[in-house]
């Protein structure tokens, strides 16, 4: 990306600077400024370059315009000579020269200063790059509506193509999406045999170069193996977009064969800051969302009938409907004294770092109670398999993050409108309760599995009991048979020929087997409640 001559010198700090050859070449690119004050300065020039010259070695080398001549450079963005230093006029052959290959040929005043030039040829380019990046998206911001993002990163990432002629990528992390500035960066892509992670994560043969250390801004190369070592196959340059050291983003240009030049690495220093604001942008909202969401389900909780159309309207403003259904989770913690508020932020990250935010959004109901809703209509699988896969990616980072302490989640399998959401979360409580004693390994818990021990209300000390006693029970090989008699038996009503002929065995049998339960628990099988209880945890425990 660099500035042509005609831009340079519509500048207010170059008004006195005179073109005197060369004006068809006005369209020219400037990607480097030098400074030509030997006879032989013109061989370490790589091309698009604006030399400065005092005029020295054209007064002193009387050779030095026909080496010109041999040799000269058409691929100069200009040549700027300062007046009445060494020269008073310009000599006719040197017009005559850069006119004959329309490359200007300009004078400067004698007053200003290299350094003065060279930083506003710097402030040209760096003003070019912020009127270039001022890109404005017609749409509202806010986190529930992606359009505003997607909008402005397309568009900043196709001005970086339009400007540098290096095709450019952003892949975000969290929703592992790329943005393209165009098909170019895929069809190279798939040229070299990469995907996207290998930009910023390349496991094949490379070399590393870092360009600027604090915005780990780096350049990789990849070898060809049959190659020298130092013959790159293809090189990019890679940007981290971090909040907080999280990686939220990575913005990636492709330079295929040819390196950006300097004026390229300053443009994209530029739209980094400007990809970064947009991801600052959207965390800030994010957070005020969240605490505006946290604030609604409180209230919906608490909220009576006559409260709907109160509740329906604060949805909106959350950007969620009263109306739609929603998937609820709760979240709970084992530790006595551990406050998950204290944390809420940490909690929070873990949680937009996972895909469950795609379509979900996290509440805090109490120091060991957290809430997760999720939007149905947003979720691509709506499978239990996939919720569980959801939770468990947020579970692991949980564990980790929070050393000693056990997380567990359950929902009730079904999708609720908000105005059920009391309801709902009575039932996931319930979940909680019988399933961390019922099953108290398994860190994920849903009505389907628990289903039968919801049915009745039954004690946490007493459920602990039964399942104690049925649980040892099992532990023995000899006792399956006797328990198996046992769900047959209470299913027959207590009737021992009907259970004998269930399970093709003599009558007195199943007498046999009966009496030995009894011995192994006690139990009042007069006691209908009883009998119930025993036959849900048998049917649980199958």
């Amino acid at each position: 990306m660099g500035i042509t001559i005609g831009y340079l010198l519509s500048q207010e700090f170059f008004k006195d600077f005179t073109v005197i050859a060369g004006k068809r070449g006005l369209n020219r690119e400037i990607q480097g400024v030098t400074v030509w004050d030997a006879p032989d300065s013109t061989n370490w020039t790589l091309g698009k370059e604006l030399i400065l010259t005092n005029g020295y070695v054209i007064s002193k080398d009387k050779n030095c315009i026909q080496n010109l001549k041999i040799g000269f450079g058409k691929s100069h963005a200009a040549l700027i000579i300062k007046l009445e230093r060494y020269l008073t006029t310009i000599p006719t052959e040197l017009i005559d020269l850069f006119e004959s290959h329309n490359v200007p040929l300009i004078t400067m005043p004698y007053s200003n200063s290299w350094m003065e030039v060279i930083n506003q040829v710097n402030v040209a380019v760096m003003n070019h790059a912020i009127q270039q990046l001022c890109i404005n998206v017609q749409s509202k911001f806010n986190t529930s509506n992606r359009n505003y993002k997607d909008q402005k990163i397309q568009r900043i990432l196709q001005t970086v193509e339009n400007e540098m002629e290096f095709p450019a990528v952003l892949y975000d992390v969290f929703e592992n999406k790329a943005y393209y500035s165009s098909p170019n960066f895929k069809k190279t892509s798939e040229q070299y045999g990469m995907v996207d992670e290998d930009y910023w994560n390349p496991v094949s043969l490379h070399t590393t170069h870092t360009l600027c250390d604090c915005i780990h801004m780096v350049r990789y190369r990849l070898i060809n193996k049959n190659e020298a070592i130092d013959e790159p196959r293809i090189s990019w340059i890679v940007i981290p977009i971090l909040l907080d050291g999280v990686p939220q983003a990575y913005f990636c240009v492709m330079e295929s064969r040819r390196f950006v030049d300097f004026y390229d690495e300053y443009f994209m220093r530029f739209t980094f800051m400007l990809l970064l604001s947009i991801y600052e942008q959207i965390s800030v909202a994010r957070d005020a969302s969240n605490i505006g969401f946290e604030n609604f389900i409180h209230m919906a909780l608490e909220a009576k009938d006559q409260d709907y159309n109160k509740l329906a309207y604060q949805a909106n403003q959350v950007g969620i409907s009263f109306d739609q259904q929603y998937l609820c989770i709760l979240l709970r913690h084992n530790h006595d004294t551990y406050d998950i508020r204290s944390r809420r932020n940490e909690m929070i990250d873990m949680f937009h770092q996972c895909t469950i935010d795609r379509s979900g959004r996290l509440a805090f109901l109490s120091r060991e109670e957290g809430m997760i809703l999720l939007d149905i209509k947003k979720l691509p699988y709506t499978e239990k398999s996939y919720i569980y896969a959801l939770l468990e990616e947020y579970h692991a980072k949980l564990q980790k993050k929070f050393d000693g302490i056990t997380w567990t989640f359950s929902f009730a399998n079904e999708g609720r409108a908000l105005s059920s959401l009391r309801e709902t979360l009575q039932k996931c409580r319930k979940i909680m309760r019988i399933g961390r004693i019922a099953c108290p390994d398994q860190k994920i818990l849903d009505y389907d599995h628990l289903g039968i021990l919801t049915w009745l209300d039954i004690p946490d000390d007493e459920l602990k009991k039964l399942l104690g006693q049925f649980r040892q029970l099992m532990q023995a090989e000899k006792n399956k048979e006797l328990l198996q008699t046992l769900r047959v038996y209470l299913e027959n009503n207590m009737n021992y020929s009907m259970t004998a002929d269930k399970l093709f065995v003599n009558i007195n049998t199943i007498r046999r087997r009966i009496e030995k339960i009894n011995e192994l628990i006690d139990v009042d099988w007069s006691d209908y409640l009883e009998r119930i209880k025993i036959e849900l945890m048998l049917q649980f425990l199958q």
